[in-house]
């Protein structure tokens, strides 16, 4: 028997997820996904998710060592639901570094009625990161990881598995 996943136990996660903890549901499908500096509205990552299949893949992340200075990120997720109402929607980003917890955010989207398309911004606050543990991501890419848990009613819905590189170079962030 498959255990149930529920809010409390990615709660206590102590390191990123190796495997996916469940299928992408048939419920909701994220159709765009926009990250941007909050501030200046500089946008860092946009996508648009055409694919009839929600495969399943490790996502990978690349940006500058700009990033640390950005205070706090806007993400715009857009999304469609099928046939059935969805309620109570959580959302749990954590980010690790070296299966070290570095902040864990959550938000909540009360209702999305059926066949609709639904816009969802989230801010984040980004952590006061230390010198030491900036220079450690930066030399250590891919190392910092996240997961985000999707919860539909309670139940695990989906779930992303993100990679990241604070490396990149200097001119794709002018």
């Amino acid at each position: 028997m498959q255990k149930v996943i529920t809010p409390e136990i990615v709660r206590t996660f102590t390191n990123p997820c190796d495997k996916f903890l469940c299928q992408p549901s048939e419920e909701i499908k994220f159709i765009k996904f926009i990250l941007r500096d909050a501030d200046d509205n500089f946008i860092l990552f946009d996508f648009d998710n055409d694919d009839e299949n929600q495969q399943q893949e490790v996502l990978s992340y690349q940006f500058t060592p700009q990033y640390f200075d950005i205070k706090t990120l806007g993400a715009t997720k857009i999304f469609k639901t099928f046939d059935k109402p969805l309620k109570n929607l959580l959302l749990i980003d954590r980010f690790y570094f070296k299966n070290n917890l570095i902040k864990e955010y959550e938000f909540r989207f009360p209702f999305c009625i059926p066949h609709s398309t639904n816009t969802w911004e989230s801010m984040y606050d980004q952590p006061a990161l230390g010198a030491n543990l900036k220079d450690q991501m930066l030399l250590n890419p891919w190392e910092t990881k996240s997961d985000t848990f999707l919860f539909i009613d309670g139940k695990l819905a989906n779930h992303e598995r993100i990679e990241y590189d604070f490396s990149g170079d200097q001119e794709d962030f002018d």
